[in-house]
């Protein structure tokens, strides 16, 4: 450097070769020196990186095994408190039991104990041998009773933990032969009151028409006397039903037998009443966290309602590349564990149900009818007293499907021949027009469907030209065949939830507001029972009738499924809706049981980040009396429960955007019982320990059946 600036000063003198080697050394030097130095300080660094990362590793394991060992007392002391309530509650249970029975006793209506074996056999002898209950009048009369009786005996078949496997064979048993019992009684009064005709017997158009009705059945019984061309229909006013005969049935000597009951007694031997048997282990939180598997599965794993979709775009571009030497891959929808295939026609009653009652419709032989002599009438006595089926199966040769669109240009009067066709051949299946029974909420379209005996199963196959007029809620459909039908109603047309709310209404009384996709339902929650407080059909009130009247819950959830309200989806029903934010089943399963704990004075309500949070997030709004008095409070908190922790989150339900960031993270809570127990205060821990188990138990189970979390 020193020679380069006196060359440059003297502006002439050039350095030598020696001197440039020199330069070009040094720097040469300098540039290794400078390098050394960096590695040096990089190792340094590198060094010091890996002790921070090495503590902090450090610290978050001794945070982990911290959290872990919190996490398991926790959970433990949860586990203790539901236990308690769980044993409290056997011992409710046992009394009211005892209650019940003491109250069967004293009333002495000759309804039977469903429990006591001999006592229901009693019963359906006794039944049987009663000659005024095969008359019309006596039948009707008595259907009532034996329609309560066979309900609680399915209460206790329902309700098997503590019955020998005989008992339940001997139930079954039973259970079977009411309902045949029944139908045999329905049949033999049809028969009494067929064996004259003459007091409803129309003497002008010699037509047979007669109706009567009771709470639970309605029967209507119509013959054509002469076989006259002319009465080929007849309208059922009473229920609302109408049929037209075809030509053949016209000139047959029968009666036509409309009867409409209240009570299905068919479903329940379809082979798709009940879900798929599916085995699964339900482990709780604290089972998982004994076992050391803290770490449940990622959202990345894919959740049950993810096995029903489609394949992604991915999977069907890498289905369409070509391949040397294979065939093309091809990707199959895949079905979940819990869904249930049917055969072509057959209805799965996991998707549907029957709705608005049963018709069976059928042609019966005529009873050999009086004659009146001078001074005398001679009835013909029959050995057997009951109806005589007449089988029909119309001869209905349906025309071809038309081709394709696009593949000819068909002939006008080939297509006006081919209606003609169809409309002859129509004309040989029996016409029936059905106004919609208004026992029941329709929120769609139903399906009409027939009874196979020998598939057991409700079948779609035997209807065609089937026509709905929404404004009068009348279908009209053409059959091949006769016998019992239904009117099959979507089970699902109410889910998934819009919104909901669990909300403390002082005491042991709480209030549930299920926000529906068509109907508005709020709940009051009390001990033991549950109280249809509010229901709302678009503008209109509902059920009002059962207002404020105190029922169990598994009662008033059958009581509104009889009316076509479903709110409360099975363990398979979400294969059948799409959309759902299906989560991390323990974990939900834990979350019922704590809000259950704290529901007497925390509010809780659903959040819209709840629906794409997650498989393992968990996310709802939560307020409490301390929370409502802090006015600086933006919005309502929300709480996110997660398989591992539970938490009160910085962002709000109007946030811009989820955040997963914690509004206090130097503390940790096992699940939402702990995190209530933490930071509320002494007037709050006061009223969750006042109230009742019957009621922690009741609120916990209307949660569980609504599923709030998965379907909202």
């Amino acid at each position: 450097m020193v020679l380069a600036s006196s060359q440059a000063q003297s502006g002439t003198r050039k350095l030598s070769k020696e001197e440039r080697e020199k330069l070009r050394r040094l720097e040469q030097e300098r540039r290794q020196r400078e390098a050394e130095e960096a590695r040096i300080r990089e190792e340094e660094e590198a060094a010091a990186r890996r002790e921070r990362e090495a503590v902090e590793a450090a610290r978050r394991a001794e945070e982990r095994r911290e959290q872990q060992r919190q996490r398991s007392l926790q959970l433990t002391a949860t586990a203790a408190v539901t236990k308690h309530l769980d044993m409290t509650m056997e011992l409710t249970r046992d009394r009211i039991k005892e209650e019940e029975e003491w109250e069967r006793m004293m009333r002495c209506d000759g309804v039977p104990d469903p429990t006591s074996v001999p006592e229901m056999n009693r019963y359906l002898s006794l039944w049987r041998a009663d000659p005024v209950s095969a008359t019309l009048h006596g039948c009707l009369a008595r259907t009532d009773q034996v329609i309560h009786v066979i309900s609680e005996l399915e209460g206790v078949m329902e309700d098997t933990r503590d019955a020998t496997e005989k008992q339940r064979r001997d139930w079954r048993e039973i259970w079977l032969e009411l309902q045949e019992a029944q139908k045999d009684k329905l049949d033999q009064a049809t028969y009494h009151q067929l064996l004259d005709l003459r007091p409803y017997l129309d003497h002008e158009t010699m037509v047979y028409s007669f109706f009567t009705s009771s709470p639970l059945v309605s029967l209507a019984l119509w013959s054509n006397t002469t076989r006259s061309p002319k009465n080929n229909w007849h309208e059922v006013k009473e229920l609302g039903f109408t049929f037209t005969l075809p030509a053949d049935l016209v000139e047959l000597e029968c009666v036509v037998r409309v009867m409409r009951t209240e009570y299905d007694h068919y479903s329940k031997f379809a082979r798709t009443f009940t879900s798929p048997n599916v085995p699964e282990k339900e482990t709780s939180l604290l089972d998982e966290t004994m076992e050391g598997t803290d770490a449940p599965p990622t959202d990345d794993h894919p959740s049950p309602k993810e096995c029903c979709r489609d394949p992604s775009h991915s999977q069907i571009r890498s289905s369409l590349l070509p391949t040397t030497g294979a065939p093309p891959t091809v990707i199959k929808k895949q079905r979940p564990p819990h869904f249930t295939e049917t055969a072509p026609g057959e209805l799965n009653l996991r998707r549907y149900r029957i709705q608005g009652g049963v018709y069976t419709i059928d042609l019966l032989e005529v009873p050999p009818q009086p004659r009146v002599m001078a001074d005398c009438t001679i009835t013909q006595v029959e050995e057997v007293c009951t109806v005589t089926r007449i089988p029909w199966v119309a001869q209905y040769n349906p025309p071809a499907a038309p081709e394709a669109a696009g593949q000819r240009r068909r002939d006008p009067e080939a297509v006006e021949q081919e209606m003609r066709q169809l409309e002859k051949e129509l004309q040989k299946l029996l016409l029936i027009t059905i106004k919609l029974p208004d026992s029941a909420f329709w929120f769609e379209p139903p399906q009409m469907v027939l009874w196979d005996e020998e598939k057991r199963c409700w079948s779609n196959e035997y209807f065609h030209d089937v026509k709905y007029n929404e404004d009068q809620c009348v279908m009209q459909v053409r059959t091949t065949r006769l016998g019992v039908m239904g009117l099959a109603m979507n089970r699902f047309a109410n889910l998934p939830f819009q919104s909901w709310e669990l909300k403390p209404q002082g005491g042991n009384a709480v209030s549930l507001t299920l926000i529906a996709a068509v109907v508005v339902a709020e709940f009051t929650i009390t001990e033991g029972h549950v109280c249809l407080a509010n229901l709302q059909d678009g503008a209109r009130t509902a059920l009002s009738h059962l207002y404020g009247k105190p029922m169990k819950p598994n009662t008033l959830i059958k009581t509104l499924q009889f009316y076509g309200i479903n709110l409360f989806p099975d363990r398979d029903s979400y294969c059948y809706i799409d959309g759902l934010p299906s989560k991390h089943r323990p974990t939900e399963q834990h979350l019922y049981r704590c809000m259950a704990l704290v529901a007497p004075a925390v509010h809780f309500a659903w959040s819209r980040w709840n629906l794409l949070a997650g498989q393992n997030k968990l996310v709802f709004q939560m307020k409490t009396k301390k929370l409502a008095a802090d006015e600086s409070q933006v919005g309502q908190p929300l709480v996110l429960v997660t398989p591992q922790q539970t938490c009160v989150l910085e962002c709000t339900e109007i946030s811009q955007s989820f955040s997963n960031k914690e509004e206090d993270s130097s503390k940790y809570y096992a699940d939402l019982y702990q995190l209530v127990l933490g930071e509320l205060s002494e007037e709050v821990r006061q009223t969750l320990l006042a109230a009742s188990p019957a009621f922690i138990h009741t609120v916990h189970h209307m949660l569980k059946s609504a599923s709030v979390i998965s379907y909202c």
